[in-house]
């Protein structure tokens, strides 16, 4: 009696396990789907370079940029070389649906009074010193804007151009290979923001930064080749902006006060410039 009564208690304890494994699954699928569909799910213009050769010759020009002449790099100590590397770990760990690739990060800031920042494939990222001393007015504008990179980075989400190899390649130039149409870059601050948020940083801070280069057009027509797409990428993003705020119901004005590491890394550049 006992063993039957046992046996009974025990099939419907594997039963009610069964129903909420089952119950655990569904919610799971339904929940990733959902976050595909509302965070990651853009236009098919943002798929990715496939082109491994390209890929790798793009990689490859930034030792060419870097002897080119006028192209001088400012030395960083490992201090901010390690803060850099932990915002890029920061939004790596915490977009690994969308960011599945892992390099070994490098990062130059090269001292020209331009401003203009880039990146290549394999995690190679490049600010310069005009950039980071007059535009950059604290640490949520500059991840923002460094995460719009790390995306285009790690997705390989860079136009095909021929390269032609000439020994030397100037800023102008480089600028030029890696610029994105405004339909396409568009897209890219549609991940961005998301990425930025998923990282706990303020993902607004990206729409202040985008209305600062609109407000500076002609300092930026080194790095958008027109000063129309500047204008037109802040608008594109407004609109993103007031359909997420309808869709979420929050809008954030937080500002973090930014870290020790950050204007350590503001004095070491500031340094470099001189």
């Amino acid at each position: 009696m006992k063993k039957a009564l046992a046996r009974g208690l025990f099939s419907i304890y594997t039963l009610g396990m069964k129903k909420y494994l089952l119950i655990l699954t569904l919610l799971t699928i339904s929940s990733c789907a959902l976050f595909k569909k509302s965070e990651f799910s853009f236009s098919s213009s943002l798929s990715q370079t496939k082109d491994s050769e390209y890929i790798s010759q793009l990689s490859s020009l930034t030792d060419v940029y870097l002897k080119t002449s006028g192209v001088n790099k400012i030395r960083l100590t490992k201090k901010s070389k390690k803060y850099l590397n932990s915002l890029y770990i920061k939004i790596l760990s915490n977009n690994k649906l969308l960011l599945k690739e892992f390099y070994e990060p490098k990062f130059y800031v090269i001292n020209s009074s331009l401003p203009f920042y880039f990146s290549l494939p394999k995690a190679q990222f490049f600010f310069s010193s005009g950039l980071i001393l007059k535009y950059v007015k604290n640490e949520e504008m500059f991840f923002a804007s460094f995460a719009s990179e790390v995306v285009k980075s790690q997705r390989n989400i860079y136009p095909k151009n021929l390269i032609i190899p000439k020994g030397f390649i100037t800023s102008a130039d480089i600028l030029g290979l890696v610029r994105l149409p405004v339909e396409v870059k568009s897209e890219v601050n549609k991940w961005t923001y998301h990425v930025i948020k998923r990282s706990g940083h303020d993902p607004y801070a990206y729409l202040i930064w985008l209305q600062s280069l609109n407000k500076n057009t002609l300092d930026f027509s080194i790095l958008y080749g027109s000063t129309q797409d500047i204008t037109k990428e802040e608008q594109l993003f407004k609109s993103f902006i007031s359909k997420i705020k309808s869709e979420e119901f929050e809008f954030s004005e937080r500002r973090k006060n930014s870290s020790q590491n950050f204007y350590s890394f503001l004095r070491e550049v500031k340094r470099g410039a001189r």
